[in-house]
């Protein structure tokens, strides 16, 4: 099951703009003043700009898997965590918590909507993929802490306890 954090509207915008303006840009070359090189180019550059935004327009994405759990940030690498792997787990509201992130390390962030990797108030790192204040914070037996969460957090920690049920005993 996947649970897609909503996607950054602004950056779909912004994708749309720079392929329009790339071929303007293009159509600039019949009545240009300089080489059409020039504007070969730009054109180019700004309709893979837009390409680009437009890729990343989702914000990130939680997927529970039957045997892992993966957390998707755009730009970079999934955070997969093993369910036999953890050894603590609880939930947190983060917002007068010592796990609330405070400086990004790297990923998104907008609003409410955080994924990536982060440092936390109490200066450990984590990879986040969350809406909202809520989240299910976990600690590998490795040291990797993750916290992830919905806008339906009710929904999203009932799903997690039906398909991870010796985790649930965790929290």
């Amino acid at each position: 099951m996947e649970f897609i954090l909503p996607g950054l509207k602004l950056l779909t915008y912004f994708g749309i703009g720079t392929i329009v303006l790339g071929i303007l840009l293009l159509l600039g070359i019949i009545w240009g003043r300089q080489g059409p090189l020039s504007y070969i180019l730009g054109s180019i550059i700004c309709v893979a700009v837009g390409i680009f935004l437009l890729s990343i327009k989702t914000s990130g994405k939680i997927v529970l898997n039957e045997d892992t759990i993966s957390l998707h940030s755009p730009l970079n690498k999934s955070f997969v965590i093993h369910p036999d792997s953890v050894a603590k787990a609880w939930v947190e509201d983060l917002q007068d918590s010592e796990w609330k992130p405070v400086r990004k390390k790297s990923g998104t962030a907008a609003g409410d909507i955080r994924s990536g990797w982060f440092t936390l108030k109490n200066g450990k790192k984590a990879y986040i993929a969350l809406q909202g204040w809520k989240a299910l914070c976990l600690e590998t037996e490795d040291g990797h802490i993750a916290l992830f969460g919905t806008a339906d957090f009710d929904l999203f920690l009932s799903e997690v306890r039906k398909r991870y049920p010796n985790l649930s005993q965790l929290f």
